[in-house]
């Protein structure tokens, strides 16, 4: 009876194994299919600002490809880091190019009006410059992201495999002792 007690419980962490390897799977595709379709590391962001409504909402998320800097006009939606602070982010519109000790630079500005009367005070360079906003957007999903920053989504997702993974054992030892009774 020990013996398959044994080979069951064997079968039983063999499955768990493969939901998690399966879990996993799906997850990298999710992850590195968008990065590879789009061309660039980060694909998705969370709108946190009022500064683009209407068109973009607090909590939007967003959809972002890599577009050659130099193909950007006037009227794109642009992600880009803050010339001013190099860890913010910012979803701005395209308010005008200039040329400026001769590089190309972009005249940013949010389309709220009420918030942005003006176009941004500072020069976004191509080194500031993330990607283009593809118009695909899911309304609401980036209070997730904005919630769980990285890297505590990232840590949210581990728990909730090593979660899946000790309730799919326990309830399989529990199974497995009430066929034993």
């Amino acid at each position: 009876m020990s013996k398959e007690k044994s080979q069951s419980d064997r079968k039983s962490l063999f499955k768990v194994l493969i939901y998690i390897m399966i879990i996993l799977a799906i997850m990298s595709i999710v992850w590195l299919l968008p990065r590879i379709a789009l061309g660039t590391y980060t694909p998705f962001f969370s709108v946190s600002s009022e500064s683009m409504a209407p068109t973009l909402n607090v909590g939007d998320y967003i959809v972002v490809k890599a577009e050659p800097f130099d193909n950007l006009n006037v009227g794109d939606i642009i992600v880009f880091y803050s010339p001013w602070k190099s860890n913010d982010i910012i979803v701005h519109r395209i308010y005008d190019i200039r040329i400026y000790d001769g590089e190309k630079v972009l005249i940013t500005k949010g389309d709220n009006n009420y918030t942005n009367p003006e176009p941004d005070p500072w020069y976004v360079k191509k080194e500031h410059y993330i990607g283009k906003y593809t118009g695909f957007k899911i309304p609401y999903l980036g209070y997730l992201a904005l919630f769980f920053p990285y890297p505590v989504n990232y840590l949210l997702i581990v728990f909730i495999i090593v979660m899946i993974f000790i309730m799919e054992l326990s309830y399989r030892k529990n199974e497995k002792e009430d066929n034993y009774n």
